[in-house]
């Protein structure tokens, strides 16, 4: 593991491979179906009196058929990913344990009351460290005046929604974030959603920003560090040649 330089990083190295280990055991509904090996599907499909017509029992697309489950599973181990890290890099970077992360809340969404928990929470004053204490809640400050003019608001924390990317248009999954965000606002707490690439949707990320602080890409790292003083882009670049390989070698079995 040469690209783990400290003893931190082969933590969150190990959890990160941990993650993506777990996608050798996927497999796609389709092949369950079918008895459990692609060869099983081809053959189903061979038999079948309109896929065999159309060439639905080619290589070609039964790759296709099954790829949609398998990136959908690829990028939910994705989502893991990214909140663990987030997660493990408050804890250890600021003192705090995971219990002091969590935050839960009853929010009303539509006509329904449930129950949300932030993906991270952060109170400033149960930061030990006076001089990062002050350093965070500054940077809050600053987040918070951009997301509304003159707020009158006096923050005691962080409430974070950590997403590797955001491509639905799920609109109940948007009102519910959206009452989170008012809940947290009203509670003295910086609603912060950090997408940590460049491809969610726009349309989703302008609906977002009128109550969350939303940080994308690059930005989203930079927040991080900001808050932490960790550099989690960095640490993801080192470590790319390994983070790569589970996923390419799942995506090859599609078609191999």
């Amino acid at each position: 593991m040469p690209n783990c330089r400290t003893e931190f990083e082969k933590q969150l190295h190990k959890m990160v491979m941990g993650h993506l280990a777990r996608l050798a055991n996927y497999i796609p509904g389709p092949v369950k179906k079918a008895g459990g090996t692609k060869e099983q599907l081809v053959r189903v499909y061979a038999k079948d009196p309109l896929f065999s017509i159309f060439g639905l029992d080619s290589q070609e697309y039964v790759a296709a058929t099954l790829g949609g489950g398998t990136v959908t599973s690829i990028h939910r181990k994705l989502g893991d990913i990214y909140e663990d890290c987030v997660q493990a890099i408050f804890v250890n970077k600021l003192g705090l344990t995971p219990e002091q992360l969590t935050y839960t809340a009853k929010i009303s969404s539509g006509i329904v009351d449930e129950s949300r928990t932030a993906d991270i929470y952060v109170q400033f004053d149960q930061i030990k460290s006076l001089a990062r204490r002050k350093a965070i809640r500054e940077a809050c400050k600053a987040e918070l005046r951009a997301l509304a003019d003159k707020p009158q608001i006096n923050l005691i924390g962080i409430g974070m929604e950590v997403r590797h990317c955001y491509q639905t248009g799920d609109s109940k999954r948007a009102q519910a974030d959206e009452a989170m965000a008012r809940h947290l606002l009203v509670a003295g707490i910086l609603p912060l959603m950090p997408l940590f690439c460049n491809q969610s949707s726009p349309s989703i990320i302008r609906r977002y920003k009128s109550v969350w602080v939303v940080k994308q890409g690059v930005d989203s790292y930079a927040i991080i560090r900001t808050l932490s003083g960790f550099d989690l882009l960095g640490f993801m670049k080192r470590n790319r040649i390994d983070f790569r390989k589970p996923v390419i070698s799942k995506l090859k079995s599609l078609v191999g």
